[in-house]
């Protein structure tokens, strides 16, 4: 499909409605959680909505707005009821993939003393959710409510190629995104345990793009240019996140890059990685032609902190390591916001 933006449609800048909404229900979702922490009968769905890591499910929503608007920007036209089933679809691939890795990280959590937050979670944490290693949750338990969310989002999958037509690639689209989420530490691939955790963080980002774009605008390679920043940002910011995980992995038999190679020459290729990340911001402003592009100066602004912090070796203490960790993670969740923010106020300027 060529790009030939031409009449747009304004409703996907309802999109922003959205990620609005979410600065009202992440803390509503805090709030809940401290309401059925002060009941003892209710302990039990308290872990299971932990377990869920809810607050990390804002990774995958920008990415998916990204692939919306950008599919919007070039066609002029947008399909809410597929957006919507792409947005259900994702969250129970999310799901199976957040819980299974708690599963079958396990052993590597519970000898974890070194992670980011300690025993707080939030979406700057490292080594798990804990729920499981506290024995909140029964572990076989976990297992299975992970294959019940990846197997829910089969059906929608099916739906959304066969009755809305999106296109011949939906299916397989959705097989890789859940091959990626059980194999990423599942056997016999455990690909966090082998050193392909972070390709296989970045193919699952870009391809959630892709697949976003895909059942709305079919195949292009507009959403590969503007997302290509996301293939150096996100393993970039995993493998950062190795490091205070670094002797738990270790002694549990967890190879990580950071492992396999050691900090030095890791904090090395964090560097380069995040350079690369900055300078793929470019096509933004290349394909766009707008003055707009400039808001992605900010998710820049913290990549580049987070590297020159880096680059300074202060990730040797703990301090300098939680803000690298820090900023770094805001870089990498703010650019596909921003990137959204450039097409979607450019397009609607145009219309």
């Amino acid at each position: 499909m060529a790009w030939a933006p031409g009449a747009h449609d304004k409703h996907p800048a309802c999109l922003l409605i959205f990620v609005s909404r979410l600065g009202i229900c992440l803390p509503a979702t805090r709030v809940m959680k401290q309401q059925l922490s002060n009941n003892g009968s209710t302990s039990t769905l308290r872990a299971w909505i932990e377990i869920q890591e809810l607050p990390k499910h804002i990774a995958p929503v920008f990415r998916i707005i990204l692939g919306g608007v950008l599919a919007w920007y070039v066609t002029g036209s947008f399909d809410w009821a597929v957006f919507a089933l792409t947005l259900l679809s994702v969250f129970f691939i999310a799901d199976g993939s957040f819980i299974s890795n708690e599963y079958f990280d396990y052993e590597t959590d519970s000898a974890n003393a070194t992670r980011l937050g300690g025993e707080n979670q939030s979406v700057t944490s490292t080594g798990g959710t804990r729920v499981l290693v506290k024995g909140l949750i029964k572990r076989k338990h976990a297992l299975v409510a992970s294959i019940i969310f990846f197997l829910l989002a089969m059906p929608v999958g099916i739906i959304l190629q066969f009755v809305f037509g999106t296109g011949a690639w939906t299916i397989p689209l959705g097989a890789a995104g859940i091959l990626i989420g059980w194999f990423y530490t599942a056997p016999p691939v455990k690909a966090a345990y082998r050193g392909l955790g972070e390709i296989f963080m970045a193919l699952a980002y870009f391809i959630l793009v892709f697949t976003i774009y895909y059942t709305q605008a079919g195949l292009s390679w507009f959403p590969v240019a503007v997302a290509s920043t996301q293939l150096f940002a996100v393993p970039a910011i995993k493998l950062l996140r190795e490091f205070p995980d670094f002797e738990a992995d270790k002694n549990a038999g967890k190879r990580t890059l950071v492992v396999i190679f050691g900090k030095e020459k890791m904090s090395k290729l964090y560097v380069i990685l995040m350079a690369v990340a900055i300078v793929l911001f470019a096509p933004a402003f290349i394909l766009s032609q707008s003055l707009f592009a400039l808001l992605n100066i900010i998710p820049a602004y913290f990549i580049l902190r987070s590297a020159i912090n880096v680059a300074r070796g202060n990730w040797r203490n703990p301090q300098g390591l939680a803000f690298s960790c820090r900023y770094g993670f805001y870089g990498l969740m703010f650019s596909p916001l921003t990137l959204s923010l450039t097409f979607l106020l450019n397009g609607l300027l145009d219309f």
